[in-house]
């Protein structure tokens, strides 16, 4: 481990942590979540199930229409985005994506990027060395917000996890957050440029967002990373929040 990381998990430590979901201390063996909360976790990743290839979503690699006329033809994911109440139970795959989008907790990003590596790991056509991952990148004021690109920093480990290498390839030129938009608003606002000065031909891109709501940012990043020459642009996310066309498949 290198001192950087062995400072960042020292401090992590020393500040007590808690559990992203009930917010009772978590032990040196848990990370991110407690056991119960894990066990919660667990159980709802066992149920989560595509509507149309009946896979589980963890295996599922369907997209939407948008994102398949965006070249974004295969899609890893982990859960299906639904939102609840404040006097709602918590749920713990929800409470992950709030706490990391508010702040870089080291551990949630190991942890989510733990889960994402080993779906993506599936699809994986060749040796890691013909890929690099990148990230959709978060609008600025919501970076100066928080202090962090919360995706950036967990495409960056989950490169680590796949011994794939991370580029910077885009910038966001996003006028508000992608939450505070909808409808064709969402595609609108979906505008980025690339930071990235080189050529990607013949790379396989693997392209991160956390949540994928509509596509329009991924599909929009997406575009401009064909632009640079990628040989193919595979899409992966925490969870999906789009319109399922077809009824939820309940187990």
């Amino acid at each position: 481990m290198k001192l950087k990381e062995i400072y960042k998990t020292t401090i992590f430590y020393l500040t007590v942590p808690k559990c992203a979901c009930c917010g009772e201390k978590l032990s040196r063996k848990n990370e991110a979540l407690c056991d119960f909360c894990y066990n919660k976790y667990l159980d709802k990743k066992a149920l989560e199930v595509c509507s149309v290839c009946f896979k589980p979503l963890y295996e599922c690699k369907c997209s939407n229409d948008y994102l398949d006329r965006h070249y974004v033809h295969s899609l890893n994911k982990i859960f299906r985005y639904k939102p609840t109440n404040p006097d709602d139970e918590k749920v713990p795959q929800n409470e992950l994506i709030y706490k990391i989008k508010r702040g870089n907790r080291r551990d949630i990003v190991k942890f989510i990027a733990a889960e994402m590596a080993e779906t993506i790991a599936a699809s994986m056509r060749d040796a890691p060395a013909d890929y690099i991952i990148t990230n959709v990148p978060r609008q600025r004021s919501r970076r100066n917000k928080y202090g962090v690109d919360h995706s950036k920093e967990i495409a960056k480990q989950i490169g680590r996890e796949l011994s794939i290498k991370y580029k910077c390839v885009l910038k966001s030129r996003s006028k508000m957050a992608q939450k505070k938009t909808r409808g064709e608003n969402r595609i609108k606002n979906a505008n980025f440029d690339y930071k990235f000065k080189g050529s990607l031909k013949g790379v396989r891109v693997i392209l991160f967002d956390d949540i994928v709501t509509t596509g329009a940012s991924l599909g929009a990043c997406a575009t401009l990373i064909k632009g640079l020459g990628a040989k193919s642009v595979t899409g992966a996310c925490f969870s999906i929040a789009y319109k399922d066309p077809h009824a939820d498949f309940e187990l």
